[in-house]
C-alpha cells in the first residue's frame, strides 16, 4: 500500500514496548495485600505476580487443625496473585490504551 510507513509503525511498537517494560519494572516495587481467615492470614505480593511476604497471626494456628492454615494460606495467596494480576492489567492498559497485547499480561 503507498503511503504507509512501516518504519513508523515499527518505532511505535518499540517505543510501547519499552514503555511496557518500563512500567513492569514499577510494578515489581508496588504492592497488594490479600486477607483471608478474617485476617488472620495477610499475603502481600508485589505487581508482577511475586508473593512478598505472608503474616499468620497466631490464633490461626491449630497443632490439631493444620488442613485449616493450609487452606487460609492458599485462599489468601490465591487473592493476593488475583488483586496483582489486576493491578498489572490495569496499569499496562494505560500505556496500551485498553488494547490487549497478547504475551503482555
Amino acid at each position: 500500500m503507498p503511503g504507509i510507513d512501516l518504519n513508523y509503525f515499527i518505532r511505535q511498537a518499540n517505543k510501547l514496548t519499552e514503555k511496557i517494560e518500563q512500567r513492569k519494572q514499577e510494578l515489581a516495587n508496588e504492592t497488594v495485600e490479600a486477607k483471608s481467615g478474617e485476617g488472620r492470614v495477610t499475603v502481600v505480593a508485589n505487581g508482577v505476580q511475586e508473593i512478598r511476604s505472608i503474616k499468620i497471626d497466631k490464633a490461626a494456628i491449630d497443632p490439631n487443625d493444620p488442613g485449616m492454615l493450609e487452606d487460609l494460606i492458599t485462599a489468601a495467596v490465591n487473592a493476593a496473585l488475583a488483586s496483582s494480576r489486576q493491578h498489572m492489567q490495569k496499569e499496562l492498559a494505560k500505556i496500551s490504551g485498553g488494547v490487549k497485547i497478547p504475551g503482555v499480561t
